[in-house]
């Protein structure tokens, strides 16, 4: 139901007229999740936009006890400024980003399928080109510029048939950013510019975007996939001309059919100018008529969260998107103007002829991939219960009689994974693409056919299940397969967003945005769940046997396979074969070779192949096959509704043992126990003399002692003094404590009122209540009040210490969920050399592949877990419902562990199948020459492996592989496991007693042969010290990859040991260079897709990273400009206003004070602080601190003495710089090797040479 509303009394700006009438929609809060406290209201406006608004009462909550008035107008000031990003990088981990900002997400109607032909990426250089300026904002960057100012960013994605754009916001004592950063948005979808000379320099961006993809051997099979559809028919050339309908089931103006899936989404030089303009298309013009054909109010749908009451978001979103036009600006008919795409007519996207066949492509990187497609109907409008995700269930499970499992026991897969994915190329209003990929051995490559006829077994026992029917638990006889499987999706389905984390602001309201698009087909009703639970109390039995029997056949599916046996791109020297005297084929020449022949080779032969045949946009080399038909006939008979034969030992999935059971929360200790006033800032009238005076104080601890309730309040001058709770607040409801609150301490003594209440997931809260102290300047630059710091009892407590094993533990008081995260981490004797590292990699593979199928299950029920190998050791995470968390964590050490205590033993432990040890080596081995094949990834690992010398490359870790046999390896594990040391952390809705029990549990795990590794042998974290010289370091290497186009440079500024003052003033110069350093080279000089700075904590010392990939400059060209940047930039930093470097230190300062998004990101960091030695749990306290100490004069010093190229004198100046450069393909002063396997001792000689350069001396050990 919905009815009409009346928003009254509009500003004078929005509006001439007294009222606005908008259409009100049904009531979203009842389907919000358990722990979700945001108030939702859906509203249609006149021009009929479809919009969510979401109230952030937690938000709302802390601006109103702050005093912050709602009613504020909206800044009609267009001035634009810039300023720095407020992101911070680090080598040790990301910074934990909870605050809660406002959000806001848009989603046009409109994607890459409703590209023009001839226009091909036309949608995604659209969303481009709409940050770049617009009629009320026109100066470029003015956006961007004003969100970064102001501790806020944005970006955009282009999917297949909607394009969304969000941004974020603090929200804090002014309300007119919030509205303001609204209106600039607003803009967007009003009053584009467009304009031609900035298209040209944008599509640079674009090409850039492309040149970074061109390699991923992902996006290129997924284009190879469109290319060959068979349904790519000839299209007019002009866009107004085009009628769509005429190309279904291929109309009268194509030789064949023509389907939008065979189209390239993300365009490139080629496709957005070369190839029109030669054809005479005005780009610009077509370009403006594609915005104006479908961004219009009705095909958009729009999301704003804010921590505002309703009627007021929905007053602002009146007033800045009524006048989004309703219609197409250019009157063209799109038929269903609020509900369609208009692609529903096309259906399936793979004609027939390019069914039955088989293609094999040649990989970028050193993978083994076969995938299977089965093109089905669209299956939006079965969200209630989801049967292709049920289906994905069956067929993609890795546990016991699985077809994974079956695989993996004959060698042949290592991985796999199957649906249809989340994009929209995978699900969509015409269709939907069902994928099913396997990581194959070595061997399962020459068995693929096999591989496929496990498949179809599995199948024709589903289909046989499904005939059978099942038992009901009343005896009764039902279709389909046994009821448990569904009812177990459904219940993990149910519990996973019962107690779904808050998220991050950015994500909620994109989800709600994307939930919102007309071809997803939720109802309203059900936007916030739909796209999560299971509604039926069965799943669509019709709907799983017209997919099984109809759809999942062999001939409905299409094969691709990917594998660096056939070869790779790089094998292919200057466009020419493998065979030399071979001619490749024209892209357009696509027909398949016909050979019908039995295809179970041992490995595809190229030779006899012929010529390959290249897609044009990757200029990926595949050739195609038609399968032969014993082969299908095999396929055809192993899919019949039979139980499989018993040498397959296929079967359903076991009931899952994971599921949780138990949701309570563990009761909090009685000294420091849960109170609703708990981090609570409150003002209390203490007297003084004869006079009594109100006083700022906070919240920061209760307990109950002799039957009285005790509150411990600190003063903003440190006194702490408790008090006793009078009876008529004892049990005060903390979901309806505001601001404003007022009543009394003991016994009526002293009075006291709330100023401050702290948001979920947020710690102690200081106010003083009244913007005189609070915000002293308007337009808030005033410091935010710093928290005092936590009692202990509140932060990580060490509660076990013996035999060379330690464990921290806190108890979550945060986020009330019934979840748990356990963490350890194992430094083991002797990790120094690369045979001890690969050994370590390969030693936590064969643990993870044995522990797969329980882990599988456990991740089914939202139990999560990893191990995975270190410089120093090994770690080990174990996360999720607390109920089950020991139970895997035991499972998991009981695999590991078995390692320990076998010296003299040469075979490898019980837990570990024989045949594992060479798949999994294999695997590891793969791995090792994949890496850097990233020139973006590379030339950070390039960075790191020079400034660590504990840390051995890939390259390294490969040849010390060489030879090595499963003796060796055990024996090698042997000495490495010898001695341990183990840190380990216990967070959650764990007590104490539980942490005891886990201390216990690892203890009896390490063992009864268990020495520990003393203190003084526990490896040091080295860092390299970087000379301080007027020349720099250049280090230059090839791309790993030679087809690789992408050149990355990184010029890297040692700053030296981690103090306080100097972490600060790093982190600043972060926040105000950032912005300009992006501005320059990529916006205005396109320089290439990826320009960044950012600071840098490596292991304790300090340092400052700028980072440019290209594949339109050189690599001098990008270093030198980054030292010119920095020389110019200084004129800017010195004449920066005092108000604009009060606004750099206050958004900082905030992002320091930032509250954690969730659970496990508050693990994260504390647990980085243990890893590290640091222990310093509440850094961002001191920081915030010592930023009040900075000047504009300080952090020119700094910038002086660590970052600009002159001295005082005018003279080069010396710095601890240090310049990497990872040349591509092509491009001036790429080093010449002349085997490309040589790479990795190419980059192992060049990090020895500049561990050479610096005689090895290091920054020594770093305490804290």
């Amino acid at each position: 139901q919905t009815s009409k509303i009346i928003i009254s009394k509009m500003t004078e700006a929005a509006t001439n007229d007294d009222e606005v009438e908008v259409i009100l929609g049904p009531d979203l809060t009842p389907t919000r999740s358990y722990m979700d406290k945001k108030i939702y209201r859906h509203i249609t406006l006149p021009n009929g936009l479809q919009c969510v608004l979401i109230c952030d009462t937690v938000a709302l909550k802390q601006r109103k006890l702050d005093g912050y008035d709602d009613d504020d107008e909206s800044d009609d000031d267009h001035d634009d400024s810039s300023s720095g990003d407020e992101s911070v990088e680090s080598d040790d981990g990301d910074d934990d980003d909870g605050t809660r900002k406002a959000a806001t997400a848009l989603l046009v109607n409109v994607g890459s399928y409703h590209d023009p032909p001839y226009l091909q990426g036309l949608s995604h250089f659209l969303e481009h080109m709409l940050f770049l300026g617009t009629e009320d904002f026109p100066i470029e960057n003015a956006y961007d510029s004003f969100l970064s100012q102001h501790g806020g960013d944005d970006n955009a994605y282009t999917d297949m048939e909607h394009t969304l754009y969000h941004y974020c916001i603090p929200q804090d004592n002014n309300s007119k950013h919030v509205w303001k950063a609204l209106e600039m948005f607003s803009s967007f979808f009003k009053c584009p510019l467009l304009k031609g000379e900035m298209a040209d320099r944008e599509l640079k961006a674009v090409e850039s975007e492309f040149e970074l993809n061109k390699n991923s051997d992902d996006a290129r099979l997924s284009q190879l996939m469109s290319f060959t559809c068979g349904m790519d028919g000839n299209a007019p050339i002009m866009g107004r001309d085009f009628d769509w309908k005429d190309k279904i089931d291929g109309g009268s103006s194509s030789e064949k059919p023509f389907h939008p899936f065979a189209k390239f989404p993300w365009g490139n030089m080629n496709s957005l100018k070369t190839e029109p303009e030669a054809k005479g298309i005005d780009v610009m013009e077509e370009l403006r008529d594609h915005y104006n054909s479908h961004y219009y109010a009705q095909n958009m749908r729009l999301v704003v969260m804010a921590g505002y009451e309703l009627d007021e978001i929905q007053r602002q979103v009146v007033q800045y998107f009524k006048d989004v036009p309703a219609n197409p600006r250019n009157n063209v008919d799109n038929g269903d103007l609020a509900t369609t795409t208009n692609l529903h007519p096309y259906k399936l996207p793979f004609h027939s002829s390019s069914l039955g066949k088989i293609y094999r492509a040649l990989p970028v990187r050193h993978c083994h991939t076969l995938s299977l497609t089965w093109q089905i109907p669209s299956i939006c409008s079965h969200w209630r219960t989801k049967p292709a995700e049920y289906l994905a269930h069956l067929l993609g499970h890795e546990t016991s009689g699985s077809i994974l499992a079956v695989l993996k026991q004959r060698g042949w897969a290592t991985g796999c994974s199957a649906g249809t994915g989340d994009d929209g190329e995978g699900d969509s209003s015409m269709h939907a693409l069902f994928g099913f990929s396997f990581s194959l051995s070595e061997e399962g490559v020459q068995h693929w056919e096999k591989v496929i006829g496990v498949v179809f077994s599995y199948l024709g026992m589903l289909k046989y299940y499904f005939n059978e029917g099942y038992v009901d638990e009343n005896g009764e006889k039902k279709e389909g397969l046994p009821r448990w499987i569904y009812n177990e999706l459904k219940s993990v389905a149910e519990l996973s967003y019962k107690y779904a984390d808050e998220g991050d602001v950015t994500d909620t309201v994109e989800v709600v945005a994307e939930a919102m698009a007309p071809w997803y087909n939720i109802p309203t009703d059900r936007l916030l769940d739909g796209d999560t639970l299971l509604f039926g109390e069965v799943v669509d039995n019709d709907c799983v046997s017209r997919l099984l029997f109809n759809y999942f056949t062999p001939t409905n599916m299409r094969v691709d396979f990917m594998s660096s046996l056939f070869g790779r791109e790089a094998d292919f020297k200057d466009g020419t074969g493998l065979s030399p005297n071979s001619e490749e084929k024209k892209a357009e020449d696509t027909d398949e070779m016909t050979v019908e022949k039995d295809c179970a080779v041992a490995v595809f032969d190229i030779e006899k192949a012929g010529a390959p045949t290249i897609e044009p946009r990757f200029e990926t080399k595949f050739w195609v096959e038609t399968i032969s038909s014993s082969i299908m006939k095999q396929w055809e008979e192993n899919s019949t509704p039979q139980l499989p034969g018993s040498e397959l030992e296929l079967k359903l999935p076991p009931i899952n043992s994971y599921i949780p059971t138990n949701f309570e929360l563990k009761p909090l200790p009685a000294d420091d126990s849960s109170h609703p006033l708990l981090n609570c800032s409150v003002k209390v009238c203490i007297g003084n003399g004869k006079k009594m005076q109100w006083y700022p104080a906070c919240v920061i601890k209760f307990k109950t002692e002799k039957n009285n309730h005790l509150l411990l309040l600190h003063f903003e001058d440190e006194h702490e003094q408790w008090y006793t709770v009078d009876s008529n607040i004892v049990d005060t409801d903390a979901d309806t404590l505001e601001a404003g609150f007022e009543s009394s301490f003991d016994n009526g003594k002293v009075k006291f009122k709330v100023t401050a209440v702290p948001r979920e997931g947020e710690g102690i809260v200081f106010s003083y209540g009244d913007a005189d102290h609070d915000y002293d300047v308007e337009d808030g630059v005033a410091f935010p009040p710093i928290p005092p710091a936590s009692p202990e009892s509140r932060l990580p407590q060490l509660v076990y210490s013996k035999n060379s094993l330690k464990l921290w533990h806190m108890q979550d008081r945060r986020f009330k969920r019934p979840l748990a995260d356990l963490r350890l981490n194992f430094v083991c004797d002797g990790m120094n050399d690369a045979l001890k590292q690969a050994c370590m990699d390969l030693f936590c593979k064969l643990c993870a592949d044995a522990l797969a199928e329980t882990c599988y299950l456990a991740s089914v029920c939202e139990l999560g877990s990893s191990l995975y190998s270190n410089d120093t050791g090994f770690s080990i995470r174990v996360n999720g419902f607390d109920d089950k968390v020991m139970l895997l964590a035991k499972e998991v050490l009981d695999v590991v562990m078995s390692f320990r205590g076998r010296d003299g033993h040469t075979c490898l432990p019980s837990t570990i199948k024989d045949s594992r040890f060479d798949a999994c080596l294999e695997v590891l081995r793969r791995n090792y020459s994949n890496s850097g094949m990233d020139a973006s990834s590379f030339v950070t690992g390039l960075r790191l492996l020079c400034l660590k010398p504990s840390t051995k490359s890939s390259f390294s870790k490969l040849k010390a592989l060489e030879g090595i046999s499963s003796d060796k390896f055990v024996e090698c594990m042997n000495q490495v496991l010898q001695k341990i040391s183990v840190e380990a952390y216990y967070h959650g809705n764990v007590c104490r007693e539980d942490a005891d029990k886990a201390a216990q549990m690892i203890s009896e795990a390490l063992t009864i042969h268990h020495r520990g590794l003393p203190k003084k042998k526990v490896p040091s974290k080295l860092i390299i010290k970087a000379k301080e010289a007027v020349d720099h370091h250049l280090i230059t290497s090839p791309t790993v990859d030679p087809t690789d186009n992408n050149t990355s440079v990184e010029v890297y500024f040692q700053i030296g040991k981690d103090d306080l003052t100097n972490r600060v003033l790093v982190d600043l110069l972060e926040h105000v260079l950032d912005e300009p350093f992006y501005n320059e080279l990529r916006t205005k000089e396109q320089f290439g897709y990826e320009v960044s700075c950012g600071a840098r904590w490596t292991f304790g010392v300090l340092g400052m990273s700028f980072k440019v990939t290209t594949s339109c400059k050189t690599a001098d060209e990008a270093s030198a400009r980054v030292d010119r940047f920095l020389g110019e930039f200084r004129a800017q930093l010195e004449s920066m206003s005092d108000e604009s470097f009060m606004e750099h230190l206050v958004s900082l300062a905030k992002e320091k004070l930032e509250m954690f998004d969730s659970m496990e990101d508050e693990c994260g960091s504390y647990w980085s602080e243990i890893c590290e030695g640091r222990f310093d749990f509440e850094g961002h306290r001191k920081e915030v601190q010592c930023l009040k100490t900075i000047t504009k004069e300080s952090l020119l010093a700094a910038y002086d003495d660590w970052l600009h190229p002159i001295c005082h004198k005018g003279k080069p100046k010396k710095r601890r710089r240090v310049v990497f450069h990872v040349i591509g393909k092509g491009t001036i002063g790429r080093p010449t090797v002349d085997d490309p396997s040589e790479i990795g001792e190419h980059v192992d000689g060049l990090v020895r040479d500049f561990h050479n350069s610096v005689k090895g001396e290091t920054w020594g050990k770093i305490t804290f």
